[in-house]
Parts: structure tokens; sequence; C-alpha cells
């Protein structure tokens, strides 16, 4: 019997090629934040979900400015802070400027006052010092970071893939690709990068549709597969034209390969497997050229070598890499 159930969870799951959740067992925060709305009925929540439908499909559309690194290397070091004195200047001229009136002289004030301004020229000085000392740390972090900028810089020059690897590293420019749920990971090579761009529908993709009713109800109800596949379509082709940007906009290199991979079910086993979705091979002149805010994510795609085997009726299916 177990097994006529694993055919036919193997048969229903092949149908869609991806794997779903419903909206309440959906992990993102995201999602969380998006389910306490609409089950409060917010208004709120159908602009939210617009909103972050949007930046799915136009994630391509934005990329950081390209960095110069002989300007990055002109960044002049960090210079150490000298210690302020502020407080404990002022301090020591109360101190120096006090004259007991006569009243401090009759009611015998005078040394208690001078104790007084010793120690607050005392507790000036600890003030200065801790100002210092956060100055001095602050002085240190930004050495470093100078430092390991410098070192990076030259290595990039020099084209060492090790190199091209910290600067990844280093200004983090797959952030808001991370922020919608894929990870990318890279490999460097001399004048190439391999991105491997790892997608997690369940925490990514909604597979619910929020709306408002003309009475101003909020509903929520299951997304078509089609429309879901679409959505997963169009979001994984914006996101690896956003990693080649992000790329190309940091290091000086000719060609980027970005391998997309998406849990999919086995039709044997029913269980979801990690399959490539998608290859392709940007090169800088040509993924320069383009204009972005115009188009949607698929739409760049027959421009360039690609791989992808993909219909809105059975969404991804697995495909090979393309090699450089």
């Amino acid at each position: 019997m177990e097994e006529v159930n694993s055919m036919i969870r193997a048969r229903d799951s092949s149908r869609k090629g991806s794997v779903r959740k419903t909206h309440h067992q959906m992990k993102g925060p995201v999602f969380k934040e998006l389910y306490k709305q609409i089950k409060k009925g917010d208004l709120t929540a159908v602009v939210s979900y617009n909103n972050y439908i949007r930046s799915l499909l136009s994630i391509h559309q934005d990329s950081r400015g390209i960095l110069n690194w002989d300007d990055f290397r002109e960044i002049p070091e960090p210079k150490l802070p000298l210690r302020p004195s502020l407080n404990q200047d002022i301090a020591e001229e109360e101190y120096k400027a006090y004259q007991p009136t006569m009243l401090d002289k009759i009611l015998g004030q005078r040394k208690k006052k001078l104790s007084d301004l010793m120690k607050n020229t005392e507790q000036a000085k600890r003030d200065d010092d801790l100002i210092y000392n956060a100055s001095l740390k602050e002085f240190k972090n930004d050495h470093q970071e100078w430092k390991k900028g410098q070192l990076i810089a030259v290595g990039v020059k020099n084209k060492e893939p090790v190199a091209y690897q910290q600067a990844i590293e280093f200004f983090e420019p797959f952030k808001q690709i991370l922020q919608l749920g894929a990870k990318v990971d890279c490999e460097s090579f001399t004048d190439y990068i391999i991105a491997h761009l790892n997608f997690h529908w369940a925490e990514v993709i909604p597979d619910y549709m929020v709306t408002q009713t003309a009475a101003g109800k909020v509903l929520s109800s299951q997304m078509p597969d089609l429309k879901f596949n679409e959505i997963c379509h169009h979001h994984v082709c914006a996101s690896a034209l956003r990693t080649g940007r992000e790329i190309f906009a940091l290091l000086p290199i000719g060609c980027v390969l970005v391998h997309a991979y998406a849990n999919l079910p086995d039709k044997k086993t029913g269980s979801a497997q990690k399959k490539i979705i998608l290859s392709v091979k940007f090169t800088r002149t040509a993924l320069q050229e383009l204009n972005f805010s115009t188009l949607n994510g698929p739409d760049f795609f027959p421009g360039f070598p690609h791989h992808m085997d993909f219909s809105v009726e059975d969404g991804f299916l697995p495909t090979q890499p393309l090699s450089n």
C-alpha cells in the first residue's frame, strides 16, 4: 500500500514542478507578518502583498554602481585620533579660577569646594578617556577595514581569484537577493565567476493571493498553479540577472555564469531534491547594454546562452549546467 501511495505522491508532485506549502505553514518572516495582517482583516495586507510580489519580479532593475578600484585604492589611511581634553581643561580652569567668597570663608567651605572641584577635574579626565577610547576603538576598526580593503584592491588588480572572493565577502553585493530568500555562493576564477543561486520556494513565493472586495474586506485565496509557476519563473530570471549585474559592478571580469537551483520533486520517490533549473552565461558588454527598467526578467534571456526547461503548466524541470 505504501508503494502505491508513494507513486500517487510522485505523480501529483511532478505536475507542479515545485514544492508548495499553504500560507499558514510558510516560514519566512514576510509571510508571518502578512498572515497576521490577513487574519486581522487589515487592509494594509493587500498593499504589503502586492509590494512584495512586485519586489520579487523587479529585483533585476536595481544594482549598485560600478566600483572604480583605482579610486578605492586612493582612499586615505585613517588617522590615529588625538586624545581630547576639553572636559578636563574646563574643569581645571574652574579649579584654578576658584576664589572663595566671604560666605565660603565664614562657613569654612573653601577646602570642601576645592576638593569638589578637584573631583570634577578627575571625573572630567575619565570622561575624556571614555571619549578617546571609543574613538580609538572606531579608529582600529576603520584601519583594519581600510587595510583589508587595500589588500583586496591589490589582489583584484592582479586578477587573483582569492581577492575576488574576498571582495564579495567584504562588500556583500547580494544582500537584497538574500533578503528575498535566495542564497548566493560564488566560485572565483581569473576572468569569470560562477554564481550558485539557491532558491527555497516555501520561504520566498507565497502560494496564495490577497485581494480586497468592493465592500473593503480582505480575502486570501489559493494561488492557481499557473500563476505560482509564472511568479517563480520571473523571480528566478530576475534574480539571475541581478546576480550578474552585481558581480560586474563589483569586479573587473568579463563573464559570469549563474546556476540556479531549487528543490524539485523526484518522479520516482516524490521527495524533493536539489536540481539546476537555470544555467545562464552573461558577458559584461552584453549585460551592461540592456535597459532593465522596461522588461521582465525572462524577456532578457533569449540574448544569452542559457539552459532552462520551463512551462507555466509544469513549472521548472531539471536542466544541465553550461560550461565557461
